[in-house]
This record gives C-alpha cells, sequence and structure tokens, in this order.
C-alpha cells in the first residue's frame, strides 16, 4: 500500500478542522469479504466519506465541498515554552489550513445513530450517497452483533434494520440483472428473514458451477432460519 496526501477538511457551520487520509496505492491481498459485501482489506482501507463535528454536531461531507486548501504536512509543530515566544512560533509553524486549531484529528466514522439522524435528516444529494449511508447502516448493525453490543433478538425487533434494507433494494434494483446482484438481493431478504423468497431466488443458480459453493451456504442458511453473515469466498 502506497498512502497519498492527508486532507484538511472543515465543518460547514463552525469551520472545526478534520484530517482524512488517502491511498495512492493499494490491493486486497488477506481481504476477508462477508456476504452482506464488507470488505476487511489491510492493504486497502477505507476512509469515511461523510462525519459529525465534535464542535456543533453538524453533519457533513468529506468532499471538494468542504475541503480546505493544502494537505497536512507530516512533521510536527513545536512551541516554545516560554509564553512571550509561543504566538510568534505558531505564526511561523502553524499549518494554514489548521484554521484556529493546534492539531488536527482524523474525521471520525459515523456510529449507527448517527447514520440513522443523517438518514433521517436527508443529507444524502443523491441515489450515490444514499447508498452509500444504507451500506454503512447495514454493515453497522451487523458489527454491532460480531462485537456483542447488539443481539440478535434486538436486530429482529429493530424495523429500522429492515427498512433500511428494503431501501437498498430499491436503490439496488437496477443491478438486479446480473447474477451477483440477484445474488445479493437473495442475501438481502435472508437478513430480513424472508427465508423463502431467498430460496426462490436462489433456486436457478443451484448447481451453477460459478455460483454453486456460494449459494449453497445461503441456502443451507435458509434452511435453517440464520440470518448472519458469513465469510465469503468470491470465484
Amino acid at each position: 500500500m502506497i498512502p497519498g496526501p492527508t486532507y484538511v477538511y472543515a465543518c460547514p457551520d463552525c469551520q472545526f478542522r478534520v484530517s482524512k487520509r488517502s491511498i495512492m496505492s493499494g490491493n486486497s491481498f488477506g481481504a476477508t469479504r462477508y456476504s452482506d459485501l464488507r470488505i476487511e482489506a489491510p492493504m486497502l482501507p477505507s476512509y469515511p466519506r461523510i462525519t459529525k463535528c465534535v464542535r456543533c454536531d453538524c453533519t457533513f461531507w468529506l468532499d471538494e465541498t468542504t475541503k480546505v486548501e493544502g494537505a497536512i504536512m507530516p512533521q510536527p509543530v513545536f512551541f516554545y515554552i516560554d509564553v512571550d515566544h509561543i504566538q510568534e512560533v505558531q505564526d511561523e509553524k502553524k499549518n494554514p489550513a489548521f484554521g484556529d486549531q493546534l492539531a488536527i484529528d482524523p474525521a471520525l466514522e459515523l456510529d449507527l445513530e448517527s447514520i440513522k439522524d443523517a438518514l433521517f435528516m436527508k443529507v444524502q444529494r443523491n441515489e450515490e450517497d444514499e447508498l452509500y449511508l444504507r451500506y454503512q447502516l447495514l454493515w453497522a448493525y451487523h458489527k454491532q452483533l460480531k462485537d456483542g453490543t447488539l443481539t440478535r433478538e434486538q436486530l429482529n425487533e429493530d424495523l429500522a434494520h429492515v427498512q433500511n434494507i428494503d431501501a437498498l433494494l430499491t436503490l439496488l434494483e437496477e443491478d438486479a440483472d446480473g447474477e451477483d446482484g440477484k445474488l445479493f438481493h437473495a442475501e438481502l431478504h435472508r437478513f430480513a428473514g424472508r427465508f423463502e423468497r431467498s430460496l426462490t431466488m436462489l433456486a436457478p443458480y443451484l448447481n451453477d458451477p460459478l455460483w454453486d459453493p456460494i449459494v449453497q451456504k445461503m441456502r443451507l442458511r435458509c434452511e435453517e432460519g440464520n440470518r448472519e453473515v458469513f465469510v465469503l469466498d468470491v470465484p
């Protein structure tokens, strides 16, 4: 992996600065892929596209509209201890992209509730933004299941979870023509507990030499009434 510049972004409401790293080149070696399409790749990390300001709670996108000109320099900034000389050194050494801050912290990823709030406030500007947020919400639910902060029983009773799945199905409708799109639709129905619907969508791909290993895993889970995500072996 070859890292790229670290950019600075400003909250549009209060101008509080945050940073976000970038990647010039990466690869998927050693990546783990899940059936909800989440990928954990040590050589291709992902950075948030949206964040919430820790100063004023404004939710904003990390893109060209909020980027501050210039990248954070990697070298540290030093200051004299002598109070009479602090301002002089700050003026000489501080990156102007820092605004009124002495340091810039990385932009935080939205947690599950913050993603819900962002969708409720309709911060998405287009379908691409909404798709990104809804994937993030799906993965946030599944991550909480994995780390034990959410139980399966709680998730099964969470109406917002099913509503998010249905919204994803609607947004992805045009992508359902290909085999991988149809299989992911089937997987979304399984996550929602619609096992018969999922099995119906899987049926044409049973015994398919390309997709059968994955389809069999999905079929078995449907028959067991299992909604859990599994590690995906992509053909």
